[in-house]
C-alpha cells in the first residue's frame, strides 16, 4: 500500500506541473480559474467527463481551423469576384471559436482568434495567413493545447486508475 501511495503522490505531483505549464504566463494555453471549474465537474460516476469535454472542443477547433485554411486558400481566393478571401465568413468563424474557446477557457486560442480577426477588419491577407496574429499561429496555439491536453488527460486517467486499484486494494 505504501508503493501505491507514493506512486499516487508522484502522479499528483505530475499533474500539477504539467498545470502550472498550461497557466504559464508565456503560454496562455489555459484560464486556470475557468479549467479548475471544468476540472471540478468531473466525478467518480463520470471518470471520463474531462476528457469527453476535450475531445469535443478539440474536434470543434480543428473543423473552424480546417473551414478558416479553405476560406484562406489560394484557390477560394482566386475564385471570389474581388479576389478577397470572404472575410465576413471568416470573422463568423473566428467568433464561434472565439467563444468556445473562451468557455473552455483556451486563453492562447481566444487571444489569437482576436488578433486574426483584426487582420480581418484590416483585409490584409499576407498577415492574415502567416506571421504575428495570423491563422498559422493561432493552428499552432491550438495544436499546442492540443498536445498538453492530451498528456493532462492521460494523466488524470492514470491518477483515476491507480486510485480505484488502491481502492480495491483496501
Amino acid at each position: 500500500m505504501g508503493k501505491t501511495k507514493t506512486t499516487l503522490e508522484e502522479l499528483e505531483e505530475e499533474r500539477s506541473a504539467l498545470e502550472q505549464e498550461a497557466y504559464d504566463e508565456k503560454t496562455k494555453l489555459l484560464n486556470r480559474s475557468q479549467f479548475q471549474e471544468l476540472l471540478e465537474l468531473q466525478n467518480e460516476e463520470e471518470p471520463e467527463f474531462v476528457a469527453e469535454i476535450v475531445e469535443m472542443y478539440l474536434a470543434d477547433a480543428k473543423e473552424m481551423l480546417n473551414e478558416l485554411s479553405k476560406l484562406f486558400s489560394e484557390e477560394k481566393v482566386k475564385e471570389a469576384e474581388d479576389g478577397k478571401p470572404d472575410y465576413n465568413t471568416v470573422r463568423a468563424v473566428l467568433h464561434k471559436l472565439k467563444g468556445s474557446s473562451s468557455t473552455f477557457g483556451a486563453d492562447g486560442v481566444q487571444q489569437k482568434c482576436e488578433e486574426l480577426r483584426e487582420h480581418c477588419i484590416n483585409e490584409d491577407l499576407d498577415k492574415c495567413r502567416t506571421g504575428e496574429g495570423s491563422l498559422e499561429e493561432l493552428q499552432s496555439n491550438v495544436d499546442m493545447l492540443s498536445e498538453f491536453l492530451a498528456k493532462y488527460t492521460a494523466k488524470i486517467k492514470e491518477i483515476y486508475e491507480l486510485s480505484q486499484e488502491a481502492k480495491a486494494d483496501e
